[in-house]
């Protein structure tokens, strides 16, 4: 049973309750981040790129704690996504462009070593149970949050970078950004949201290329790891006849 941050160090087979998140942690983490993204619709209006970050950032502290393992990244991770959170809320009282530049920055350095960290683990298991399938979406997730960053910052470098139907970013810009980053990653592309500068179209096609490349890796990741313990049993089986 791995060792989580956020559960004790003593053995955890004697704490049903810590058996059950250690179990089920990713799918625990997913339903965090779900959360996460649904509370920003009631709380984002008008408060510009950082808020929703800001938001995910706390929530998706909540899950890393939940999924990761004692180990020295693990350390890096959270410590990466505390400073962004902190600088997250400082630019809240100050609303610094330097201070914001810097804590989005953190806050893709923050989900990038999430991503490394998460894609790692996936390709370390040999079986895909429901649960590891669940830290597959994350992964996913985890690709348009890291887009959305990277979007805010085109938007701060060049206004206007990222366009919406009325011209701008509307009412709700983190979650137009979000919204722009999943049919992206997903070409989806329904079109009501264009990436106008050149560094936007940049980031956007690169987006799509590796929202496809990942899909295409993970479902035969999951498919040779849930085939290959069937192939061995009949293998084993044939090898007991004869």
């Amino acid at each position: 049973m791995p060792r989580l941050l956020l559960l004790p160090r003593s053995d955890v087979k004697n704490r049903p309750v810590a058996t059950a998140i250690a179990a089920y942690r990713h799918s625990i983490a997913l339903g965090i981040i779900i959360c996460a993204h649904l509370l920003m619709v009631p709380l984002d209006t008008h408060r510009g790129e950082l808020f929703g970050p800001m938001l995910l950032l706390a929530l998706y502290l909540v899950g890393f704690l939940l999924l990761s393992q004692r180990h020295w990244f693990s350390v890096c991770i959270l410590a990466m996504g505390s400073f962004a959170l902190a600088g997250a809320v400082a630019n809240s009282f100050f609303n610094s462009l330097p201070l914001t530049t810097l804590t989005l920055a953190c806050s893709c350095v923050f989900d990038l070593m999430l991503i490394v960290f998460m894609l790692a683990w996936l390709f370390r298991q040999r079986k895909m149970p429901l649960d590891n399938i669940m830290a597959g979406i994350i992964v996913f997730m985890l690709m348009a949050a890291l887009w959305t960053q990277l979007y805010a910052l085109a938007c701060l470098a060049t206004p206007g970078a990222v366009r919406g139907p009325d011209g701008g970013l509307g009412a709700y810009p983190s979650i137009t950004l979000y919204y722009f980053s999943v049919i992206t990653l997903t070409t989806a592309g329904f079109g009501d949201v264009t990436p106008v500068s050149a560094m936007a179209r940049m980031l956007a096609a690169y987006e799509a290329l590796i929202g496809q490349i990942y899909l295409v890796v993970f479902i035969a990741l999951l498919m040779g790891r849930h085939f290959a313990p069937t192939a061995k049993e009949k293998e084993n089986a044939r090898g007991e006849t004869l």
